[in-house]
């Protein structure tokens, strides 16, 4: 039984490998390899982004690094007047800032994808020169949005680029009140607010005298006052050949005019330093009439859109055209005073005194603010009408600088003038100043807890020079 299984087995296997030949026999030998295709077969648009970043070493370079689908061929455009064609290029630009960069990339099939984004490399350095004391320093930076000044004491300036370069905070120059060593650090944001810092030693100092003085006129005899700092001895040149080593000295000129009066004080290490002043005596005659700058406290343009325009009298950051197109009339440009204060500028009314329009205090945060060029010593008379819907006081500075914030406004003042009183009706209030300085600044504040009901109004605000 065994055996005869084993060769019906045999014949079986034989038969099948018969079959099997047969099919092979008919296998056609000449085939062609299968390649998938190439390229963008159906047409769809390849996409093109990138990455940026700072170089570690290096805030001025920027790291470039692509992520796109079928690109053949790049081409950067780094938004500064230079380009690339490689994938991921790092580039170095000149000079800080902020920059749009865009990456045009072409697929085997010709089709174009755009990638942009901004960057904002910066610089940030400075140098600084000593005399005694005081130190100068030089802003070396570039591409800054705004920086900060620490001088290592806890005093700080800062600097916004609406400022420009030619604001004197952006190359500072700050005096110390000891001879420490000490770490200035100046802080910059970029125009992606990051911030980037730098800091150096400031050390080798020499504790010096600061001279400073007031002085009060009185026809021909004047009294000057010393406000200097570390000063153990004084002499005063009057600028008429005498002199004084007083602290305080009173002196009479013979003859009324501008003197150039100079204080030299020394400190108790030997160090000696001065000071100059213009001081007018006897009364000055003005050569022109009162500049005024920015005049548009009570300007309204009829027949524009005002609400919801800024538009303010003195507005601190004026919009440069009215919703309707416009050009606006309005301007302040002391956004330091703005920011530092947190105030806003004083409305426009209807209930006006003579005038087209009045300005309208409503809140305690507003303000009325008009810089005029003046001469060091001519008396100026201001006259204005006021109405307030309470008893309390309205109060009127003449400031003798543009002030950055309202911590002294007394002590930065030629005249100060309080309407108190009134019985709300309008009333006319004259008051004189003399300019201490090239730019006197009308600033009015109304009283702390001034609101909509109990608000105060002002119009036709003149200054007169005498003579003209």
């Amino acid at each position: 039984m065994i055996y005869k299984f084993i060769k019906k087995f045999n014949r079986s296997v034989l038969a099948l490998s018969f079959i099997l030949l047969g099919f092979v026999s008919c296998y056609d030998n000449g085939y062609e390899e299968f390649v998938p295709p190439t390229g963008n077969i159906n047409n769809i648009q390849p996409s093109t982004l990138f990455t940026t970043s700072t170089d570690a070493n290096d805030n001025l370079t920027m790291v470039f690094r692509s992520y796109s689908t079928d690109a053949a061929s790049y081409l950067w455009d780094f938004g500064d007047g230079t380009s690339s064609t490689e994938a991921n290029p790092d580039y170095t630009y000149a000079k800080g800032g902020e920059y749009k960069v865009k990456l045009t990339t072409t697929s085997t099939d010709g089709l174009v994808a755009v990638d942009s984004s901004i960057v904002a490399p910066v610089f940030v350095d400075f140098n600084f020169t000593s005399v005694d004391s005081k130190v100068t320093f030089e802003n070396l930076t570039s591409g800054a949005k705004s920086l900060v000044w620490s001088f290592g004491d806890g005093e700080t300036v800062t600097w916004e680029s609406e400022d420009t370069e030619l604001d004197a905070d952006y190359n500072p120059a700050y005096i110390y009140k000891t001879a420490d060593t000490f770490v200035a650090t100046l802080t910059v944001t970029t125009f992606l607010d990051v911030e980037v810092s730098v800091s150096k030693n400031i050390e080798g100092l020499v504790l010096s005298t600061v001279p400073d003085f007031t002085f009060d006129v009185n026809s021909l005899e004047v009294q000057f006052t010393d406000a200097s700092l570390f000063a153990v001895s004084y002499s005063w040149d009057f600028g008429d050949g005498t002199s004084s080593t007083e602290l305080n000295p009173k002196h009479t000129y013979a003859t009324k005019g501008t003197y150039n009066v100079t204080l030299t004080t020394t400190n108790e290490a030997g160090v000696s330093q001065s000071i100059t002043q213009g001081v007018p005596v006897g009364g000055v005659d003005a050569t022109f009439a009162a500049v005024i700058l920015n005049g548009t406290i009570d300007e309204w343009v009829p027949g524009v859109y005002h609400k919801d325009d800024n538009n303010d009298a003195w507005e601190p950051v004026p919009p440069s055209k009215f919703k309707n197109g416009q050009e606006s009339p309005y301007a302040w440009s002391n956004s330091d005073l703005k920011s530092n204060a947190g105030i806003k500028a004083a409305g426009i009314t209807t209930s006006e005194n003579t005038g087209t329009h009045a300005l309208k205090f409503s809140g305690a945060e507003r303000r009325a603010y008009q810089p005029f060029k003046v001469e060091v010593g001519v008396e100026y008379t201001i006259s204005m009408f006021v109405r307030t819907e309470t008893t309390d006081d309205f109060t009127i500075y003449m400031l003798n600088n543009e002030v950055s914030d309202e911590s002294d406004l007394t002590g930065n003042s030629d005249a100060v003038y309080v309407v108190s009183g009134n019985d709300n009706k309008y009333k006319e209030y004259t008051f004189t100043f003399k300019a201490t300085t090239e730019t006197a600044v009308f600033y009015a504040v109304p009283f702390s807890g001034i609101s909509s009901s109990s608000e105060v109004y002002l119009d036709d605000i003149s200054i007169t020079t005498p003579g003209f």
